[in-house]
């Protein structure tokens, strides 16, 4: 399935998709053994890191809404909905031969 954001759809499923849980746990060594410190998992400090194929004008409105710090809605491939996330564009990438369409890696944090 593809995803959006916000209503803007890739041309097709991920390349990658990984959610990355923001879990407040460290290990703390000692003279003689080990103690955790563990805070526990923090929601909101999950993240997920994608990368999706676009048309270079959904690529350029993706741009203007990262560009603004505008929060969007993610759409991720199982059809969940992460509202009001932030979208943290990290490169792109086209080839030559299919100069219609660009490759996104970007982050979408639920702070």
């Amino acid at each position: 399935m593809k995803i959006k954001i916000n209503e803007i759809e890739s041309y097709r499923s991920p390349e990658s998709c990984m959610i990355n849980f923001d879990d407040r746990i460290e290990k703390i060594p000692l003279i003689g053994g080990n103690t955790v410190q563990d805070y526990g998992h923090i929601s909101s400090g999950d993240s997920i890191t994608v990368s999706a194929l676009f048309s270079w004008d959904n690529a350029a409105a993706i741009y203007s809404l990262w560009e603004s710090r505008t929060l969007v809605n993610f759409t991720d491939e199982s059809g969940a909905i992460w509202q009001d996330v932030r979208l943290v564009l990290r490169s792109y990438k086209y080839f030559p031969r299919f100069k219609d369409y660009v490759l996104l890696d970007f982050e979408v944090w639920r702070v």
